[in-house]
């Protein structure tokens, strides 16, 4: 197996991906990757559940391609116009948009259209490495970093240390003290309005703070229920995911090898079928149900 052609299934994919899940959660993956003894678990366990004898090489080279295709989704998921489908699995967007964004970049043609089944997993593993800087954080930890900026909206008090007189110290002073400077020096007028102003200032600039901090924690609160809401749906689809593979026959490719040699097929003709079969589970298990003497008609209904 290690120098043939191999066809990756979603059901592998995802099963590689939740192994190695598991092994990122045992603190088996730094910023740099996944240490030796992972990719050594991924392998003993895919080659025992598909009866594959695959390498690390091949598993790097899968992760690589499926890390391409999350780095493509979240960068069109950047743009205006594009939005994400957890029902469907796909990124949508209008004719015209998909249009101008593979003009920009043609590598986004492997994307349009196209089903991501296991988008929020790849997330899960890979997204933090390509982060930097806030995007880095998840949101809790933006949250928690507002929620500490906003105590420093306090150091605008520091106003009312550096100046004589402010708004709400001139209300609270006795009449005496009012007519005192009243009618006292022009001096101490002009510093009076002054420092009234600054105060009436610094109220403003606070509770307009205080207002955008709200928001901000506001919006973040509703971006934590969207996230949360998110990955109950992956839950779920895995869940479904497992159900559907416990009911469905996944084929090895020795019987599809063993199988389609049954027809006498060219050797051209007998590639391109495995590799339908290995790629289409349910293809496969439709020419497998289908009667010896009807797999001809089945391939040719298939293009063969």
């Amino acid at each position: 197996m290690d120098g043939c052609y191999l066809a990756w299934t979603k059901p592998m994919d995802t099963f590689l991906l939740e192994v190695l899940r598991e092994q990122q959660l045992k603190g088996l993956k730094g910023d740099s990757g996944f240490q030796a003894s992972a990719y050594r678990k991924a392998m003993e366990e895919i080659n025992t559940k598909f009866n594959l004898k695959i390498n690390k090489e091949k598993i790097q080279n899968r992760l690589k391609t499926l890390k391409d295709i999350m780095n493509l989704t979240l960068d069109a998921l950047k743009k205006s116009g594009l939005t994400w489908s957890e029902s469907t699995k796909k990124v949508q967007a209008g004719p015209a948009v998909w249009d101008d964004l593979i003009k920009a970049n043609p590598k986004m043609r492997r994307i349009r259209d196209k089903e991501i089944c296991n988008f929020s997993l790849l997330c899960d593993i890979f997204e933090k490495n390509r982060a930097s800087g806030s995007t880095a954080k998840t949101c809790k930890e933006r949250l928690q970093q507002w929620e500490a900026e906003a105590l420093t909206i306090n150091d605008v008090d520091r106003l009312q240390e550096e100046n004589v007189v402010i708004l709400d110290n001139f209300d609270n002073l006795t009449g005496d003290t009012q007519n005192g400077v009243a009618n006292g020096a022009s001096s101490s007028s002009k510093t009076t309005k002054r420092s009234s102003k600054l105060g009436v200032k610094r109220k403003f600039d606070e509770v307009e703070s205080r207002s955008a901090t709200i928001q901000r924690q506001y919006d973040e609160g509703l971006m934590i229920v969207r996230d949360s809401l998110s990955e109950i749906g992956r839950q779920l689809a895995i869940a479904n995911e497992y159900f559907l593979k416990s009911n469905t026959r996944v084929y090895t490719p020795e019987e599809i090898y063993a199988e389609v040699q049954k027809l006498e097929l060219s050797d051209d003709n007998m590639l391109g079928v495995v590799d339908l079969l290995m790629f289409d589970n349910k293809k496969a298990g439709s020419f497998f149900g289908c009667p010896d003497e009807l797999k001809g008609r089945w391939l040719q209904r298939n293009g063969f």
